[in-house]
């Protein structure tokens, strides 16, 4: 006879078994003696929470990436005209002051886009090597700013550097904390703790991890709760929609980290992440500053939507460049070599990673490489699921444009890879 039920330690706690009873040997015809055997489940069931958990992430993810693009591509033509318009209007202009309003909407729909699009099916982050210690400290003070709820930041002197994209980890930190911070609703001490951990991993050895904690005095997270919370869209908010912790999950599982929970109602919550620390040397730190960019030239815009590549063509002809247009990848290769017999050559391309039904900006720089080896390509795409987005020199680009972008995006770019002023050869 077998059978999964539960029973309940002499701690109290209650644990999920496979019972197993069978006569013993000997006793087949009296049954006088019976051989009972009690198997924790408990790491077998949260291994299949995971996996089921997965599962409909993986599902929903595709659905999500779809929708989040699609909408990436219409913020991306919206607010890349208003941002020219912008550009262009009287500084002291009424029209300036509401064009900037509408930007710093703009920037909070894209922040959603980005929601979807960090748990759609094989979401990857861009990683840079650091302290994870900074932006605990930027975090933490930026969500409990004006609020009744203080935080008590433990961070070790010998914190290792983790591989980590920080818009992502500074999203789950922030989507922690605010859950933390409503749930003590009459205020309190939230104890933020980041540390050195070591998982070990059976024959395999061990695994070094940067461990961070958040904990709360809040109400707390009921038992029946606590296998749905990480659900993209269960919500026990009524003004909720259900993503922060999906989305959280998503990016610490990307990171190859994973993330647990322990609480107990009316004593409070602990959400702990893990991410794996590195040994890579830190990497620079990214310029702020956008400088203004002038450049003479020719570039080629690749992109299936017309609005995107017209955009994109009033931006560089902004800045001085002529702009030549394809709409898929045929047509670019078609226009580089028409270039090549004429004995010239473009300054630098543009291309759309993905074009439905022809040649993407993947397979086409494939191409172009074998006739230009040293011209900047940029890869631009709306997914920011897609490899080529984390990593573009690994796929023959120069770097990338994701979308949707504005004019101080560009200029960064050409900031970079292109040379002011500089006397080039144009198609």
């Amino acid at each position: 006879f077998a059978m999964d039920t539960t029973v309940r330690r002499l701690d109290g706690t209650v644990i999920d078994v496979a019972l197993h009873m069978r006569v013993a040997p000997g006793c087949e015809t009296t049954y006088s003696r019976v051989l009972l055997s009690l198997h924790d489940l408990t790491e077998r069931q949260k291994m299949q929470d995971i996996m089921q958990r997965t599962a409909k992430l993986e599902s929903l993810g595709i659905l999500a990436g779809g929708i989040a693009h699609d909408f990436n591509n219409l913020l991306g033509g919206l607010f890349g005209y208003i941002d020219m318009a912008r550009e262009l209007s009287d500084e002291h202009s009424p029209v300036k002051r509401y064009l900037d309003k509408s930007m710093q909407v703009f920037d909070r729909a894209r922040n959603l886009t980005q929601q979807l699009l960090t748990f759609a099916k094989g979401g990857m982050p861009v990683r840079r090597t650091g302290s994870i210690a900074r932006l605990l400290r930027e975090t933490t003070t930026f969500a409990m700013s004006g609020s009744a709820v203080s935080c008590d930041l433990r961070i070790a002197d010998d914190l290792r550097l983790c591989s980590f994209d920080e818009n992502q980890i500074a999203q789950v930190i922030d989507n922690i904390l605010i859950n933390a911070q409503q749930s003590m609703p009459m205020g309190g001490t939230i104890v933020v703790t980041a540390e050195n951990h070591t998982v070990l991993r059976g024959r395999t050895g061990s695994v070094a991890y940067v461990r961070v904690s958040v904990a709360d005095t809040g109400t707390g997270i009921a038992r029946d709760h606590l296998a749905r919370i990480f659900d993209p869209f269960f919500t026990t908010k009524q003004k909720g929609h259900g993503l922060g912790l999906a989305t959280c999950y998503s990016i610490v599982r990307a990171h190859d980290g994973f993330i647990d929970v322990d609480s107990e109602v009316g004593r409070g919550s602990t959400f702990t992440l893990y991410l794996p620390a590195t040994d890579t040397a830190p990497a620079d730190e990214p310029a702020t500053a956008v400088r203004p960019h002038t450049g003479t030239g020719t570039i080629l815009v690749m992109d299936d939507e017309e609005f995107n590549r017209e955009i994109a063509r009033e931006m560089l002809r902004l800045m001085g460049y002529d702009v030549h247009e394809a709409a898929d990848g045929q047509e670019a290769l078609r226009l580089i070599r028409e270039a090549n017999e004429r004995g010239t050559s473009y300054d630098a391309i543009v291309l759309d990673l993905t074009i439905p039904g022809g040649m993407g900006g993947k397979d086409a720089v494939a191409e172009i490489r074998k006739l230009h080896a040293a011209t900047p390509i940029f890869a631009s795409s709306g997914y920011s699921d897609d490899p080529v987005m984390s990593a573009p020199a690994d796929f023959g680009f120069t770097d990338k444009l994701a979308k949707p972008f504005r004019v101080h995006d560009m200029t960064s770019l050409l900031n970079r890879y292109m040379e002011p002023g500089r006397d080039v050869t144009s198609v």
